[in-house]
């Protein structure tokens, strides 16, 4: 099992650096690739925040393949919504990097010996 340092790299590293082509295939420079990669070190904790890893079978319905297809369709529904105003811009950034750091905490966890449950109980 990937530590949390692991994840956090990892996570940081794949989203910021999909921020970051998505700004160079556009022709932008912001702050939002080093942003993401914050938000992203940060928020790819969540997983072992709702299940903390006390032991090796803590990987139950926040950890598992159904929890991964629920926050695929929010992050869709996320990415189809168009705010108007600045806050809701960066409500949508903040959702949208955090459901897909904790996407890539699964995937992590998926690449490990456990792997990850259907629905719970690994």
């Amino acid at each position: 099992m990937a530590n949390g340092p692991t994840h956090q790299v990892i996570a940081a590293l794949t989203i910021g650096g999909a921020l970051a082509y998505d700004e160079a295939k556009n022709g932008e420079q912001t702050a939002k690739p080093l942003a993401g990669a914050v938000v992203a070190a940060v928020t790819t904790k969540l997983p072992d925040i709702l299940e903390p890893a006390t032991h090796p079978h803590h990987r139950q319905f926040f950890h598992s393949v159904v929890c991964a297809i629920a926050l695929g369709k929010g992050i869709y529904e996320l990415h189809q919504w168009q705010p108007d105003e600045d806050w809701q811009k960066v409500v949508r950034f903040l959702g949208l990097v955090s459901g897909y750091a904790y996407l890539v905490h699964l995937a992590v966890d998926a690449c490990s010996k456990r792997s990850l449950p259907i629905l719970g109980k690994a």
